[in-house]
């Protein structure tokens, strides 16, 4: 299975989903659902007692002088036309976003959302400081994440000590449940925040994910030498041979690679560790959202539940995060002249997930304010952006789960996917080293998570999102190179296949027909993402690039588009040794 079609894991079953949603509309039906402010009498009880880890930090308490920085940096963003809608998936359709989106985080970093890979903007410059407007920009929400992580160890530090002093003890799945006196205390320690305008290595940067990873690979300062590299190992290497003509040296060597590097599936964060205090707050993207109520072509919806208004972002709990992981959020609107009778403040709105009995709260946002869901919150509860009568920039800053999700981790893939290639030399043609179905399957499952989870979902954002990704841009040009080289081992291995008729030809033969026909599957739905309505209303500078495309009769290319061809003939070779 790809990841494009992985299933996303959820803390209820499906089953159970729908009928305590059943249970919620019914509930609204009759009335039975409340939610409070902090103006209403009860709400800092309720927040105590159900809502612990959700902390608001008004403007007041922000400092002030970052607060200038970041209108500065939200507002050039903005002029720079570096905010676009997203186009995700929901039940199998393509949807823009109601805001308009920009990610920035730590350099090599990915992060993945409703079918969409974002590639950030970089927030730290190794070795240099910010050359221009935009650079500056980032590197101030870069600031901000500094502060977040500062504060976000701070709360939940604070926290932890009040609730050994009250003899409350708070865990992943309980709020507040009495523990035994004798309790030992939770050990705290000071954390110091390093300075964020230094940066980091983007090797660096990727460690982080890489503690999460069972295999990382140093990130290649020079994106053209990768393909170069294993072109040069690959010819210059020598093996020995089997009778059969296969090469055991690396049919071993890669079989035991195959073994070792993570599946193209991501791995099951469930049976990972609780994260550390610093782990758990080290905050490695940061999501921008812009929206102006104003632009009449947004087509809002009431919030259906409690109705706290129309909805920027409806209910929901942020995806392809670290498990029990933080997310800060700082909230800026483009007024503070929100006294007016006709004058609704930006709310956002967090209930415990399809829970009946408890109110949810709806917390209005003054400009500069932040808000954090400390801890498990967000694997919990559910949030949702109420909209109010200003344009408003956030900026929600995460730990993105990245163990396969790093450009250093798709190089090292590929990397041992290409060690299966001699390119020959001269007078020889290029061969596999090895063909076992082993060594093809852990070949070809590297070659669709290439092509699919990073080529295609980074060229269909379109060139004007790849122009102002210059870092990434040259890297995909040099991951494209290596696509190609895993094409020709493809085409190496259906004439391999094809070559005999014994049982093992055959099962090659059918393994490869599996293959084939799930990229031809996948190739086809990202032509068809996006329905005839969403290219007539996307602008043309965000039209989607389908990226790897070349002609069937370019000679160039080692395979078709469509494959339909070859998995005929693969399926007539089969059947006429049975006849």
């Amino acid at each position: 299975m790809s990841l494009e079609n992985a299933p996303v894991k959820r803390p209820f079953d499906e089953d159970i989903s729908r009928k305590t949603k059943k249970q919620l509309l019914e509930a609204v039906e009759n009335q039975h659902v409340s939610y409070l402010t902090p103006e209403d009498e009860g709400y800092s009880q309720l927040v105590a007692s159900k809502y612990s880890n959700f902390v608001l930090q008004q403007s007041q308490e922000f400092p002030e002088r970052l607060q200038e920085k970041l209108a500065w940096a939200f507002n050039t963003l903005q002029a720079e036309g570096f905010f676009h809608r997203d186009w995700v998936r929901v039940k199998g359709r393509s949807f823009p976003t109601y805001v308009s989106r920009l990610l920035i985080g730590d350099p090599g970093v990915t992060y993945k959302y409703l079918g969409l890979r974002l590639f950030p903007l970089p927030w730290t410059f190794p070795g240099r400081s910010p050359q221009n407007d935009i650079e500056e920009a980032c590197s101030i929400i870069g600031e901000l994440n500094a502060h977040f992580k500062e504060m976000s160890r701070k709360f939940i530090t604070e926290k932890r000590v009040t609730d050994v002093r009250t003899g409350v003890c708070t865990s992943s799945n309980d709020e507040g449940t009495l523990v035994n006196g004798n309790q030992e205390p939770i050990e705290t320690k000071d954390v110091t925040e390093p300075d964020a305008s230094t940066g980091a290595e983007t090797k660096e940067a990727e460690n982080k994910c890489a503690i999460k990873s069972r295999d990382h690979v140093e990130l290649e300062s020079d994106p053209s030498k990768a393909a170069a590299e294993s072109k040069e190992s690959n010819s210059s290497s020598t093996s020995s041979k089997d009778a059969s003509g296969s090469d055991t040296s690396t049919n071993s060597r890669v079989a035991h690679a195959a073994c070792n590097l993570p599946s193209v599936n991501p791995p099951d964060t469930d049976d990972r560790p609780p994260l550390s205090l610093e782990e758990g707050t080290d905050f490695n993207v940061a999501l921008l959202n812009y929206m102006d109520p104003s632009d009449h072509t947004l087509r809002l919806k009431e919030e259906p539940y409690y109705g706290m208004g129309e909805l920027a972002v409806s209910w929901h709990m942020d995806t392809g995060l670290e498990k029990g992981s933080t997310v800060a959020v700082y909230s800026h609107t483009e007024t503070e002249d929100c006294e007016r009778d006709d004058c609704n403040k930006w709310c956002v709105g967090v209930k415990v997930q399809w829970d009946v009995d408890t109110p949810a709260l709806a917390v209005p946002l003054n400009t500069g304010d932040a808000y954090y869901m400390l801890s498990d919150l967000n694997d919990t509860h559910q949030h949702c952006v109420v909209v109010g009568s200003h344009p408003r920039y956030s900026s929600t800053h995460r730990v993105a789960e990245c163990s396969t999700g790093t450009l250093s981790y798709i190089q090292g893939r590929c990397r041992q996917a290409l060690e299966n290639l001699e390119m020959g030399g001269d007078d020889v043609g290029p061969s596999l080293k090895s063909t076992s179905i082993d060594v093809i399957s852990f070949t070809e499952d590297i070659h669709i998570e290439l092509e699919f989870e990073w080529l295609r979902q980074f060229w269909m954002q379109g060139n004007t999102r790849a122009n102002e990704r210059d870092f990434w841009r040259q890297h995909m040009e040099g991951l494209e190179g290596m696509w190609k080289q895993m094409e020709l081992m493809t085409k190496l291995a259906i004439g391999a296949a094809m070559e005999g008729s014994s049982r093992d030809h055959h099962v090659l033969c059918e393994s490869l027909i599996d293959y084939l026909s799930r990229r031809n599957r996948l190739r086809q739905e990202h032509v068809n993402r996006f329905g005839g309505k969403a290219l007539v209303t996307m602008p043309s500078d965000e039209m989607p690039s389908y990226r790897p495309s070349w002609q069937a009769t370019d000679a160039n290319h080692p395979l078709p588009f469509d494959l339909d061809d070859i998995i005929h003939r693969l399926i007539c070779h089969i059947d006429a040794d049975y006849t």
